[in-house]
């Protein structure tokens, strides 16, 4: 992966997700698809969430939903095992259509204004929808925010608990995948220790333009860069195959 590129890629991805809470994975993945093979992307930007969750836990813990997201990280143990094979098992140029179709599901997420009830049942739903996603591409954000934005949660309390079950999600798939195959490189660690930093920074500036949002508004920040990333990795998928 050019150092460049995963920069630019990190410092994008990491101002994206300090606005929504939920926009790393989703950029980042597409982009650095488009470079390295997906599994790797994958691989890459469950490092840097892991990563950053102290980071997170520390600036968020006061309105992370903690019972809410419990419930989802249950489903989402169950799950994320699963979409893990899926993800070692499918076709690279497959995958690449895997994940745009997973960031044109996070467009509709965003989108959709439906309500969603409380209770355990949606909340294991969402957590094991989420979990799938998230072994099979690092994206477990669809389910997720539909999840959240459906509850009609604050801003503030659905970004701080995404943030963190990401980084859940995140550990969860890696160890599968870490137990399934030998995808930690030393070369992987070393770029996910150059892009922590860019990715620090890039929250950073999100967040502080996500203080100066209403409610509601944050949602639009995401739209172009998500559907740009669908469109780009699934034109490059479609190439493969054709």
């Amino acid at each position: 992966m050019p150092d460049i590129f995963l920069a630019a890629a990190t410092l994008a991805a990491g101002f994206l997700r300090g606005v929504t809470g939920f926009g790393f994975a989703l950029a980042a993945v597409p982009l650095y698809s488009l470079s390295v093979p997906p599994l790797q992307a994958v691989i890459f930007a469950q490092m840097l969430q892991i990563a950053a969750a102290p980071v997170d836990i520390l600036q968020t813990r006061r309105h992370v939903e903690w019972r809410t997201l419990g419930m989802l990280c249950a489903g989402a143990l169950i799950c994320t095992p699963i979409g893990t094979l899926f993800a070692l098992r499918l076709p690279v140029e497959v995958l690449r259509l895997a994940i745009a179709g997973v960031v044109l599901l996070g467009l509709v997420a965003l989108w959709a204004r439906f309500r969603v009830s409380e209770g355990r049942g949606p909340a294991m739903v969402a957590g094991a929808l989420a979990g799938l996603l998230g072994g099979l591409a690092a994206m477990p954000g669809p389910p997720a925010v539909a999840y959240f934005l459906g509850r009609g949660v604050d801003k503030r309390i659905s970004r701080a608990s995404l943030l963190i079950f990401f980084a859940f999600t995140a550990c969860v798939a890696l160890g599968s995948l870490s137990l399934a195959s030998d995808v930690l490189t030393s070369d992987l660690l070393l770029h996910a220790a150059i892009a922590w930093p860019l990715m620090i920074l890039g929250t950073w500036g999100g967040t502080r333009l996500f203080e100066r949002m209403g409610e509601g508004h944050y949602r639009s920040a995401a739209i172009g860069v998500l559907f740009l990333s669908a469109i780009l990795t699934g034109a490059k998928g479609l190439a493969g195959l054709l």
